[in-house]
């Protein structure tokens, strides 16, 4: 091959290079300058919710849920948020802000199968919801007595939303896990709770109930029995102990 035909060829491939780094450089650029632009947008409108839910005026908590519903069914809230706002709903003022976030998120589930997930890994950081039902006002004092003796470390790991009367036949006490990944943490309840003299069993109504598939992850039912309460609940323990 001449000399010439090598220059030629040299050249070709110099201007071909260069030729396409002209055209990559401006749309790397411009990838970049989208990317940071979208980045940027993701946080200012999860700072908008943030900002919106966490607000005193209800109708504006309304345009935060619904803005947090929007975000969730377009993969814009890392579950590190959902957590967070989770926990904040659980903890406000306003006692329904955390069954409409629920609902937002349930229903953005619908839509998006990764909200699903997110959801369920988010509700698993709080505390455990257990809703309790009692026959009498003795078992309602009986567990408020409970709750109160828990320890430290175990009662910051539920919330008890409400202890309402209730009628049902049962003789044993029972704890109720909605879903079967929950059975476990049901399975530490009733420890606590047997540790303190409680007798309850622990029972799975995820394949029993098809209302269990609509509940939230993490959250538990307590019905009390027509069982004795414990002697902690009685004052027999108290005399016992005074006893010995």
């Amino acid at each position: 091959m001449s000399s010439d035909s090598k220059e030629r060829r040299r050249g070709f491939r110099d201007f071909a290079i260069q030729t396409t780094a002209s055209i990559m450089i401006p749309l790397t650029i411009a990838g970049t300058g989208l990317y940071y632009t979208r980045w940027q947008q993701n946080v200012n409108d999860l700072k908008t919710m943030i900002d919106l839910v966490s607000d005193d005026k209800p109708e504006r908590q309304k345009y935060g849920v619904a803005m947090f519903e929007y975000l969730l069914k377009n993969d814009k809230v890392p579950v590190e948020f959902v957590a967070a706002q989770l926990e904040y709903a659980n903890n406000a003022a306003d006692p329904q802000l955390l069954g409409a976030m629920e609902r937002a998120l349930v229903k953005a589930a619908q839509v998006n199968d990764s909200v699903e997930q997110v959801f369920t890994e988010a509700v698993g950081r709080l505390p455990s919801r257990v809703f309790v039902s009692v026959q009498n006002e003795q078992q309602r004092a009986c567990f408020s007595k409970l709750l109160a003796s828990l320890k430290d470390n175990d009662g910051a790991l539920i919330t008890v939303p409400s202890i309402a009367l209730a009628k049902w036949d049962g003789k044993v006490n029972e704890i109720r896990a909605m879903k079967d990944e929950d059975v476990g943490k049901a399975e530490r309840i009733a420890g606590w709770l047997r540790g303190m003299g409680f007798e309850i069993d622990v029972v799975n109504l995820a394949g029993r109930w098809s209302g269990a598939k609509n509940v939230r992850p993490n959250t538990f039912e307590l019905w009390f029995g027509s069982a004795p309460l414990p002697p902690v609940c009685t004052g027999k323990q108290a005399a016992l102990t005074a006893g010995g």
